[in-house]
């Protein structure tokens, strides 16, 4: 059963990775050539077709995360403090996507479509690069944590 668990969960991590590096890195640059209300328009539709892909992965993830550490809970510190720490870094990452997605990304929307100065864009994309340094972080402490279960 572990076995299962483990695959579940770096699939589902390979998921929310993977889409958060081809966003960063090839979707969002691409859209960036684009100009005004096409631009806008490009974005959204490329945020709401990975949402329902990329939080489902890390739904899953925490889930199995969950069920993973239960199996292989370890009392010494150095796994506690691994442990906490990815659970505090993963909780910041759920905070920053939302913030990103659900408030600085239609605030920005916003001030374009109403011909306002983009004052939310370095917020944006501030909270953008924080975001994906937590998905790096992420998957690097469970590697941390599984040298330290075996």
């Amino acid at each position: 059963m572990t076995a299962v668990l483990v695959t579940v969960h770096l699939l589902a991590a390979g998921i929310w990775f993977g889409g958060s590096t081809a966003l960063v890195f090839v979707g969002v640059p691409a859209i960036r050539t684009l100009e005004g209300e096409p631009r806008g328009r490009a974005m959204k539709a490329l945020g709401l077709r990975w949402r329902p892909l990329g939080y489902g992965a890390l739904v899953v993830a925490a889930l199995t995360g969950i069920a993973l550490a239960s199996r292989e809970w370890q009392h010494s510190t150095e796994f506690q403090v691994v442990f906490w720490t990815k659970v505090v870094l993963f909780l910041c990452l759920l905070v920053v996507s939302y913030l990103h997605n659900f408030v600085l990304g239609p605030r920005l929307q916003a001030e374009i479509r109403d011909g306002l100065e983009p004052r939310t864009r370095p917020r944006l994309v501030l909270v953008g690069w924080l975001s994906y340094s937590l998905t790096m972080a992420l998957p690097i402490l469970g590697v941390v944590l599984a040298r330290l279960v075996n």
